[in-house]
């Protein structure tokens, strides 16, 4: 039996050696301090467990959901949008629930891209952009390179002509944030080029410390769609669960595709989703999220302040957002590979793209005393 030719363009994957080396030290007793995954440690707050289990008891809970999402929770999505970024969307026509972002932005592919077409993929970048978006629709990434001499943000006249243009500040892996300037670009870029759909994913959004407030693109054009999360916001990453917002012809026909390929996600996460938005006060999330997001930036500075004490790092690139941190090294597998037999697991910068090959990538989930016991056994690199 012959698998999909398309499976065969999906690159390798990078980390299996590296997962197997990791297994192979933790059945011999190795202490290993993960700072690869990027997954929170922190529990949600205890409102929103309180609210899974209060939704559960809800009459239809246990039925099948609409693919576009819950009506009220689309239309309290709104009004965190308009207080979170002062922007008034249409909760019936231009909001969809979706089954996390990674669902939401690889289905929003299925809609616009033919065989043949390019998709642009910030290099490095999260790998759904170019391989679930283009690859897999038997597309061709158009891989953006993101480079420290322009601040991590691609060159957007290098994707004029794509169909598909995804972008994502603040950014995975290199932590970085796009300020005013770029989001005008961008929006100007969406105005001007009407083959192309510009495909914001905000994941990180509400991850910025200090006075730092990312901005939504819907504030500087319409002719976009953008993604949130609640898994970073709040902690839940195994919920799966998160929304678009954008354009209504966008959000109707990423809908047409979930039809046809799931029946949304689970009614009583929905609703929990849509009381944990409602506890913003504006743009100032609940006390505990903000409890959660303050702890996430002060591991960050941990790190940020340790890595550079190092050897063979060359320089960090710091940032008021993400929980990641991204460093600068001559070889990022054989520094990730010494790095995991002193006891620490990083993530080489080329599993996210040629453009990331020289850097490692650090995640702050994990408890400050395993950061700094992480740090001290680096130290001895």
């Amino acid at each position: 039996m012959k698998t999909a030719k398309r499976l065969t363009r999906i690159p390798p994957y990078l980390f299996a050696g590296l997962e197997a080396k990791a297994t192979e030290l933790k059945t011999k007793g190795v202490d290993l301090i993960d700072l690869g995954i990027a997954d929170p440690d922190l529990p949600p707050a205890p409102f929103l467990r309180d609210a899974v289990v209060k939704h559960l008891d809800d009459k239809d809970a246990h039925r099948y959901p609409t693919s576009a999402g819950d009506p009220k929770v689309r239309e309290q999505i709104a009004t965190w949008f308009k207080g979170r970024f002062g922007v008034d969307v249409n909760p019936a026509k231009e909001i969809a629930v979706i089954i996390g972002g990674k669902e939401g932005l690889a289905n929003l592919s299925r809609a616009f891209v033919n065989p043949g077409d390019e998709v642009g993929a910030p290099d490095p970048g999260y790998p759904v952009y170019a391989n679930g978006a283009a690859i897999l629709n038997d597309g061709n990434p158009r891989h953006l390179p993101l480079i420290p001499e322009n601040d991590f943000l691609p060159t957007l006249n290098t994707a004029i002509g794509v169909k598909l243009l995804y972008l994502n500040y603040p950014n995975n892996p290199t932590g970085a944030i796009a300020k005013e300037k770029f989001y005008r670009e961008v929006a100007r870029f969406a105005d001007d080029h009407s083959e192309t759909l510009v495909a914001w994913d905000a994941a990180y959004c509400e991850l910025a410390f200090g006075d730092f407030k990312p901005p939504s693109i819907l504030n500087f054009t319409r002719n976009a769609v953008e993604f949130h999360s609640l898994s970073k916001m709040m902690n839940v990453t195994g919920y799966r669960i998160g929304f678009a917002v954008g354009h209504e012809e966008v959000i109707k026909s990423l809908v047409k595709v979930k039809t046809q390929l799931d029946s949304g996600a689970p009614v009583f996460i929905q609703r929990a989703m849509g009381d944990a938005l409602s506890r913003y006060e504006g743009a100032t999330p609940p006390a505990e999220a903000k409890k959660s997001h303050d702890e996430y930036g002060r591991r960050k500075r941990l790190l940020e302040e340790g890595l550079a004490f190092v050897p063979g790092i060359e320089r960090i690139y710091g940032s008021p957002a993400t929980f990641f941190v991204w460093a600068k090294v001559e070889d990022d597998v054989r520094f990730v590979e010494k790095a995991m037999e002193a006891g620490v697991i990083l993530t080489p910068g080329r599993g996210f793209g040629e453009s990331g090959a020289g850097f490692v990538r650090a995640a702050v989930t994990a408890p400050s005393d395993r950061i700094e016991m992480a740090l001290e056994r680096l130290k001895k690199l």
